[in-house]
């Protein structure tokens, strides 16, 4: 049975939402990121401001500089989710294989569905009509044999458009894109391979695959496949968290040692709220670190029992920061990552002064606050951000 896979894809879905929230932001330059003037990065702009060079992931500042006359928002989160929840149970409508690629985007297995819902294209078609008519925001969708060449459909469909590769087609569809059309090459493979003259997908192909083995290792043999639009990955029904994580700017560099463990406090205290809401332990920690030239440094801890205790967390990213902060530099950013997550129990320590079940009670206690009244309501005296000495000292003297 040939394979019927779509993507599809909100069209900048934070946008999108704002004006859901808002109805008279409709039409004008959107982006959504917070204060222009401080240190964050766009995390959605709107196709109206665009044109004028703003994108994903740019700084906020060098947005600014852009589109002066765009409307910042900072968000809102909840909302974001909740639509994101709707448009997952209205795709579930047409078949159980739906994979949640991120809070806006979806793969959707229709093979065998057609007795149900007619040919995947007609399906298809109905689905981004019901998004735009029950949940009152546009979508792009891709049909095609493999979620590789249905994604690349999808993204030059953009905006609001549906486009089908029909099987056997592969190849010449992918051809003359541009090669970093394809997932997977980014800008560092595309400088390489820019350098033997290469600039499509096709040009990629016409390289042969001995050449790609010869200058990529095995990989080179992967990519070869790719760009003809081979991929057997199937639909993942379920989404597992790898990670979990929580990183901030500051809005100066700061080589203040008591500002950055204050920092790391409330960070490990936000990671260990979402492993705790998630029934989750993790074993693994990493820290991240951004230099002031930008220059960034990771270093993992492995934990001998997986915990979802912030304390543990903390310590462990303490530990990290002396490992990992070994320039006499500024800090920009810091970051903490738990990973290698598991739900098991974990072991009782009976030589410890407190009982595992009392420390879970506090956490549950103080949960509880923070879902009522806000994150911040209770914080550990160590995360507290109250004074404004944050970049008072150089690295070297603290």
């Amino acid at each position: 049975m040939l394979r019927w896979i779509a993507h599809i894809d909100m069209d900048a879905f934070f946008v999108e939402v704002e004006r859901r929230l808002d109805p008279s932001l409709a039409g004008k330059p959107i982006i959504v990121g917070g204060d222009p003037d401080g240190r964050g990065v766009v995390a959605a702009c709107s196709y109206e401001t665009r044109r004028f060079g703003v994108h994903s992931a740019m700084p906020l500042r060098r947005a600014k500089q852009l589109c002066p006359h765009a409307i910042f928002l900072r968000g809102h989160i909840p909302a974001y989710a909740d639509y994101s929840r709707r448009i997952r149970l209205l795709l579930q409508s047409y078949t159980p294989l739906v994979e949640m690629a991120s809070v806006d985007e979806a793969y959707l297995d229709l093979t065998g569905t057609e007795r149900l819902h007619g040919p995947p294209p007609e399906a298809v078609e109905r689905i981004l009509s019901r998004i735009r008519s029950e949940i009152g925001l546009p979508a792009s969708a891709g049909l095609a044999a493999n979620k590789l060449v249905a994604k690349v459909a999808c993204d030059t469909a953009k905006p609001s458009g549906f486009r089908v590769v029909l099987h056997g087609t592969e190849a010449d569809f992918l051809a003359p894109l541009p090669m970093r059309q394809l997932p997977g090459i980014g800008p560092k493979l595309e400088a390489q391979l820019s350098r033997y003259g290469i600039a499509t997908i096709g040009d990629i192909v016409a390289l042969g695959e001995s050449t790609l083995r010869t200058l990529f290792g095995p990989s080179g043999s992967d990519l070869f496949y790719r760009c003809q639009g081979m991929d057997d990955s199937p639909v993942q029904i379920a989404y597992e968290a790898r990670s979990m994580s929580h990183e901030t700017t500051f809005e100066q560099d700061t080589g203040h040692r008591p500002t950055l463990e204050r920092t790391l406090s409330y960070l490990a205290e936000r990671v260990a709220r979402r492993l705790r809401r998630h029934r989750l332990r993790a074993r693994c920690i990493t820290l991240k670190l951004r230099y002031s030239d930008f220059q960034t440094v990771t270093r993992r801890l492995t934990l001998v029992e997986p915990t979802c205790d912030d304390r543990e967390i903390y310590a462990a990213a303490r530990r990290l920061l002396d490992r990992a902060w070994t320039r006499r530099a500024w800090l920009r950013l810091l970051g903490i990552a738990a990973s290698s997550l598991t739900d098991a129990q974990w072991q009782m320590d009976l030589l410890a002064d407190e009982t595992e079940e009392s420390r879970a009670a506090l956490a549950a206690a103080i949960d509880r606050i923070k879902g009522r009244y806000g994150f911040d309501a209770i914080l550990r005296a160590r995360s507290f951000h109250g004074d404004s000495d944050a970049a008072k000292k150089n690295p070297s003297s603290g």
